[in-house]
C-alpha cells in the first residue's frame, strides 16, 4: 500500500505499533515528526522568496509568517543588487544609517543600521509546509518521500512506547531519510556533474 495521504500514514502507523492505546495519540506522533523535519529538510518545494520595503526608522523588518531558515537576502539600490553578509546578532557592529550591509535573524530580521532610504529587500528562505491532518491529506513530503513521516512518527512511537528497540531502529532510519531527500533536493538543483572530456587519440 503507497503511503500518500494522511489516513493511509495513520494505518501504516497503527498497523506497525499493534496497541489499541497507541490509536489516540498517532496525531501526536505525526505531529512531532512534522516538528522534527521542518527542523533539518532543505528541499525545494520548501523554498520560496518574500519582497519588502525597508522603513527609514527602524532596523527591522518582519520575517515571513511561514519561515523556517534563511538562504539569501538581497538589497536592491538604484538598480544594483547586493547580497547582504549574515552576521549573528552578537557579532554584528551597529552603525547608525545608511545602506544597510549586513543582516542577522532574531524574532525578526535585523539590519547592521537604520536605513537611510526604503530600499526594495529580498529574502529567499525556507518555509514550512502545510502539517498534515483530516483536511489536508498529503503534502510534498508525503507525496515525495512517505518514508520520512513513517520513520518519524514511529520514532516518536517508540519513545512513548519506551521500547528502546525500536527507538534506536527508527532513529537511524529516520536520520538516513532525512539525508537522502536533502541529498535528492541538492542534486536536482545543481543537475549530474558535468562529463568529462579527454583530448587526443584513445590508447
Amino acid at each position: 500500500m503507497a503511503i500518500d495521504t494522511y489516513l493511509k500514514l495513520r494505518s501504516a502507523i497503527e498497523g506497525v505499533s499493534k496497541r489499541t492505546d497507541a490509536l489516540s495519540h498517532i496525531d501526536n506522533f505525526i505531529g512531532l515528526a512534522e516538528s522534527d523535519m521542518w527542523r533539518d529538510l532543505k528541499l525545494r518545494e520548501m523554498e520560496s522568496r518574500a519582497i519588502a520595503t525597508t522603513s527609514t526608522t527602524s532596523r527591522f523588518i518582519a520575517l515571513p509568517d511561514d519561515f523556517l531558515k534563511m538562504r539569501k537576502v538581497t538589497l536592491q539600490s538604484g538598480g544594483v543588487f547586493y547580497d547582504l553578509i549574515f552576521s549573528t546578532p552578537e557579532s554584528m557592529g551597529i552603525q547608525s544609517t545608511g545602506r544597510p550591509r549586513e543582516f542577522s535573524i532574531t524574532s525578526q530580521i535585523e539590519f547592521d543600521r537604520i536605513p537611510d532610504a526604503a530600499y526594495t529587500i529580498e529574502a529567499q528562505y525556507y518555509k514550512k509546509l502545510t502539517d498534515l491532518d483530516a483536511t489536508n491529506s498529503t503534502n510534498a513530503v508525503l507525496t515525495n518521500s512517505p518514508s520520512l513521516y513513517l520513520y518519524g512518527a514511529l520514532f516518536h512511537y517508540a519513545q512513548w512506547a519506551h521500547d528502546d528497540r525500536m527507538l534506536g531502529q527508527y532513529s537511524q532510519l529516520f536520520n538516513d531519510e532525512i539525508r537522502k531527500a536533502n541529498k535528492d533536493a541538492r542534486r536536482g538543483r545543481f543537475g549530474p556533474a558535468p562529463a568529462m572530456r579527454v583530448e587526443g587519440s584513445t590508447p
